[in-house]
């Protein structure tokens, strides 16, 4: 039943440090997770919407951090000093860079137009075809299978991914209470110059994230306005910028961003991520690795079938790395080599 499943999940965070969740943050999880299944339930100019969890995506790590800095908010608004001091600046850095992150998410999903009522990712009606594809035609075998795909995978794993990538700031803004309680790590009482870069990284990969979705922006403006030059135009696509050393620089400043701030977390507060004890840490950055990587895999395959031009970028242009992109003459080369 629902609830066994709920006390299971209760029991094992119970038992990690850091990770167990206050009733308050339970109550905001599971209550997130039914009322986006149930709005999927809301006809939208008549008919279902399963973009209710993107809409939500951008804002349920500021949430969360939210809730975990009223939780910790006498401990980390206090004054402190030396490791307290410390440990305090470093939590606040954390949550004002998960804030920017949501925040600027959520202003280009809103410029975009997905907040606008019918809005839906224009992936979700390659998905529904998939999955009917391979169900059979019984109406109420259809019905079931897709429902518990929805509240599994939809709004179950995909919230459960946010907690568990923006659980490493839990621990981060819970520190300095530790620390003045004098249980902490009292040495750190500065910044380390890996911790200073790694802050900056983090930095970095929001304003890269942002240009990319700017250039993404701009381009999809001109070709509303019949504005694109000739290349544009005969490519349909966005290649260049950024997009001109990645085919998805955006989806790659995500990735980084949360997996170095697991990193930053981790370090700011000395945890050992090499340790079994704390292996969960790295459960969030490497699913939504796992979780990008399909859905560029399902980008990719319907950029294909649209442009002509598509697979001449992806044999020339790095997928997600940035590198320089191959001439003619090495993509005919590395054609003949496969022969």
């Amino acid at each position: 039943t629902l609830a066994s499943v709920c006390q299971g999940i209760q029991h094992i965070t119970s038992a990690l440090p850091y990770a167990e969740a206050s009733k308050h943050t339970r109550q905001l999880f599971w209550g997130t997770v039914c009322a986006t299944w149930l709005l999927t339930f809301v006809r939208q100019r008549g008919r279902r919407n399963f973009s209710i969890v993107d809409r939500v995506w951008p804002l349920f790590p500021v949430v969360l951090a939210a809730q975990w800095v009223n939780e910790s908010r006498d401990s980390l608004f206090a004054a402190h000093e030396g490791a307290a001091c410390a440990a305090q600046c470093k939590a606040i850095v954390g949550v004002v860079l998960v804030t920017v992150w949501g925040l600027r998410l959520c202003y280009n999903s809103v410029r975009r137009g997905d907040y606008n009522v019918g809005a839906e990712d224009y992936r979700w009606v390659h998905v529904r075809a998939s999955i009917d594809r391979i169900l059979p035609q019984c109406s109420a075998v259809r019905w079931a299978v897709w429902e518990l795909f929805n509240i599994v995978f939809v709004s179950g794993f995909q919230l459960a991914l946010l907690y568990l990538i923006a659980v490493p700031l839990h621990m981060l803004v819970r520190y300095p209470g530790v620390v003045a309680r004098g249980t902490g790590n009292m040495a750190a009482d500065k910044w380390s110059c890996a911790e200073v870069s790694l802050a900056a990284l983090m930095a970095a990969l929001l304003v890269l994230e942002a240009v990319a979705d700017q250039q993404m922006y701009e381009f999809r403006q001109r070709k509303q306005q019949n504005k694109l030059t000739r290349a544009e135009a005969q490519a349909g696509f966005v290649h260049t910028g950024l997009w001109r050393y990645s085919r998805h620089p955006n989806v790659l400043c995500e990735q980084a961003f949360w997996a170095v701030l697991c990193v930053f977390c981790s370090m700011a507060t000395g945890t050992d991520l090499g340790s079994l004890d704390n292996v969960y840490l790295l459960a969030g950055p490497v699913l939504l690795i796992a979780l990008m990587w399909a859905s560029v895999q399902l980008t990719e395959s319907i950029s294909r079938a649209k442009y002509p031009m598509y697979r001449a970028y992806m044999m020339q242009t790095s997928r997600l790395i940035p590198w320089k992109p191959w001439s003619n003459a090495q993509v005919i080369n590395q054609a003949h080599a496969k022969l």
